[in-house]
């Protein structure tokens, strides 16, 4: 912002305020330099009117100029900026390839112009580049890291990066979502995506800074924890202000379920990506800009920033819950989701009893005892991460951002009430770079299976995994990231493990199209149908809903419990998920769950005057989200071979209904599930009988290519 009214751009050598962030020590350093006017030609200094947080004030006098009100931005008049390109974007997608170590530099413009960027562009790329049949351990799969295209402006929320691969669970489309400050370093680095193909024979790392990039040994890193793999670049480099995206011993050992982790704590979680990043022998991304980012329209997209941070104020009461922490609302054990969002022993109930709740979540001695303050990825106004330190009994004491709401359904699904080993679980997660979710399904799955007798002592080493044991689930955890004894077993996925272990535990296996889900799917039926329809399987952050108060469209009929117009709300949510995930808005400022302040409308501001594509919201809801949306389906139509019915809930839910508690006896009836799903393919614009987009669909969204593609897959004959 304040580099802004020095220059009319994003660019962060020429702010006169510097800032310095250290994770793991939980601080965040800053000054300001002697350039500073106190904003001498504005109405009133911007660092001040735009910190969300009122954590700056200005004294002394203003520093004499032209009269407050007249601005430095009629270097622009709108449209695209004065060298030809897109506002807001670096214009740039560096190409590695890490098996013969090249790179190369292409013009990102047609991309960005086509799908918005971000997720959009990650989707395209995938589609043009990876042949069918391409396995995710393949040397031809891509490694795609995607900005969105406000990502380094002012834009709120603007964030977040998408890693897309192939998915190691199911062949797919496989994709994840962080924030964090990566994104914003790599576009001032000179990069909207970073496209990576190829395996190194030994370890590296890939360093991009301004404008190029070297690939570097990294076989001194090799084996080393997210962590301390931190501190080492640092110290290598010599430069605080890297930004880094690396890989933990999971990644390394490719354990299926393995996250690549930025700033310590933000997690690239899902489809296995860590594993794909690990297969390549790729530690680390580091990243490091001095360049920066033009808007088209100045003065619009400032204006549309005033009017977002007027919705921020409007909606103070939930903005201020994310800035105590994500968690926040869960200090109340009578909050509406303990009743609804949990699953308990693996899916034996969706009940947790509330003296459990109030252990766990209580500000004496739970959870929030250990909570010190909160944290903000870049552009945040709601500062939603909280930095912990553990108290150290039971386990070595651990001090880094984390817990989150998944970190409470985590909690629950092993039975488990102790705080300290509920942060623990959490944190350790983190520093082995494993993905959460992931390790919460597969290892409560194992603690049913040893409950059941299809498991015992011998194959777990001894380990009592007896639900409620939290030193057993610890050690679990480590032993999967380093494939030790049983750890090894569930290493290459969930599936394959049932088919060793045999029994019934196929049928206690939570998982969806072949990916470990923990997520509920018998009592909030949006949210469940959000997750069995998401392109990428199994996950909750491509359109479940659970209610109108923070998710959905505002004006619908629709709540957490009743099957009514739930597929309306979940493709409401999915467009507007996909426009977040172009653009690098973090959704929990924009339209769901959080702060959920932001609006379709707003998108739509902040492309035009950041961007300088003339769109309403219209466009939006109506082109590019549902583009996006169909070329992920595409890339699922064309490498695997899912049908209607991998879109349904797994068996156990749909048969065995909820034991106790408010909502005893519902279950996620398939019947129910089938209808929602006819009216989610109809809103669509899917086939009724298969859920996919036809080639038609897709050449009058503009991509006759893959409409192509997916003429010849369905003239193949059925394998």
């Amino acid at each position: 912002m304040c580099s802004l009214h020095h220059t009319g751009t994003f660019d962060p050598k020429h702010s006169s305020i510097h800032v310095s962030r250290q994770p793991l020590a939980g601080t965040v350093r800053w000054r300001i330099d002697e350039t500073c006017d106190g904003c001498a030609t504005e109405r009133e200094p911007l660092c001040i009117k735009h910190c969300a947080y009122d954590a700056l004030s200005l004294s002394g006098k203003r520093t004499p100029g032209t009269t407050p009100g007249e601005r430095r931005h009629d270097r622009h008049t709108g449209g695209f900026t004065a060298d030809g390109r897109l506002g807001a974007v670096a214009g740039n997608i560096l190409r590695v390839d890490l098996t013969d170590g090249t790179t190369a530099i292409e013009d990102a413009a047609g991309y960005a112009e086509r799908t918005l960027g971000g997720r959009g562009t990650n989707s395209l790329i995938l589609l043009n580049e990876i042949e069918p049949g391409t396995t995710w351990d393949d040397p031809r799969n891509l490694l795609c890291f995607g900005t969105g295209s406000l990502v380094g402006t002012a834009a709120p929320g603007a964030c977040r990066t998408d890693i897309a691969t192939v998915n190691v669970f199911h062949g797919g489309k496989g994709s994840a979502n962080v924030g964090g400050f990566w994104g914003a370093e790599l576009k001032y680095a000179g990069f909207d995506h970073v496209v990576i193909r190829g395996k190194a024979e030994a370890p590296v790392y890939l360093f991009i800074h301004d404008g190029r990039a070297e690939i570097s040994d990294a076989s001194w890193l090799w084996g080393k924890t997210t962590w301390k793999t931190e501190t080492l670049l640092r110290e290598r480099l010599g430069d605080e202000r890297i930004v880094i995206a690396s890989i933990g011993p999971a990644g390394e050992n490719r354990v299926r379920g393995s996250a690549i982790i930025v700033d310590t704590a933000k997690a690239a979680g899902g489809s296995g990506v860590g594993c794909v990043m690990g297969d390549k022998k790729l530690k680390a991304v580091v990243v490091r800009g001095t360049g920066s980012i033009s808007v088209a329209d100045p003065p619009g997209f400032m204006a549309a920033l005033d009017r977002a941070m007027r919705h921020c104020a409007a909606n103070m009461s939930k903005v201020s819950l994310m800035r105590r922490w994500g968690p926040a609302r869960y200090e109340d054990p009578d909050f509406e989701a303990w009743d609804t969002c949990l699953v308990v022993r693996n899916g034996q109930d969706d009940h947790w009893p509330r003296e459990n709740r109030v252990r766990l979540m209580n500000a004496e001695t739970g959870v929030p005892s250990m909570r010190r303050r909160s944290h903000a990825c870049a552009s945040c106004p709601t500062g939603c991460m909280p930095y912990m330190i553990t108290p150290g009994r039971q386990y070595p004491e651990r001090r880094g951002e984390g817990f989150w709401t998944n970190s409470i359904w985590s909690a629950a699904r092993f039975d488990i009430a102790d705080p300290e080993t509920a942060a623990t679980f959490w944190l350790q997660a983190n520093e082995l770079g494993l993905d959460t979710d992931y390790v919460t399904s597969g290892l409560a799955w194992l603690f049913e299976c040893y409950e059941q007798g299809l498991i015992g002592p011998e194959e777990t080493d001894g380990l009592e995994l007896t639900w409620g044991n939290g030193p057993a689930l610890i050690e679990l955890a480590r032993r999967l990231a380093y494939r030790e004894g049983i750890g090894d077993l569930v290493a290459d996925g969930l599936v394959e493990a049932a088919r060793i272990i045999g029994g019934d535990s196929a049928y206690l296996l939570s998982h969806v199209k072949g990916q470990p889900s923990m997520e509920p799917f018998r009592i909030p039926k949006g949210w469940g149908l959000g997750v069995v329809t998401s392109p990428v399987a199994g996950r909750h952050l491509r359109g479940s809903v659970a209610g109108p108060e923070r998710f959905g469209p505002r004006d619908l009929d629709f709540d957490s419990v009743h099957y009514r117009n739930q597929a309306e709300a979940v493709v409401w949510q999915a467009k507007t998920k996909e426009i977040e995930d172009a653009l690098g808005i973090c959704n929990y400022v924009g339209t769901w769950s959080g702060g959920h302040f932001l609006t379709p409308d707003d998108f739509a501001a902040f492309v035009r005057t950041g961007l300088g594509i003339d769109v309403s919201e219209d466009d939006l809801m109506e082109h590019y989200a549902p583009a996006g949306r169909d070329l992920e389906r595409a890339f699922n139509v064309i490498h695997t071979k899912h049908t209607r019915k991998e879109d349904l809930p797994p068996p156990r839910f749909r048969r065995e209904p909820v034991l106790s508690g408010p909502y005893r006896g519902f279950t996620a009836d398939e019947s129910e599930y089938n209808r929602m799903l006819d009216e989610f393919y109809a809103l669509s614009g899917w086939d009724l009988d298969t859920g996919n987009p036809s080639p038609e669909r897709l050449e009058d969204m503009g991509f006759p290519d893959v409409a192509e593609k997916l003429r010849t897959t369905s003239s193949e004959p059925a394998a």
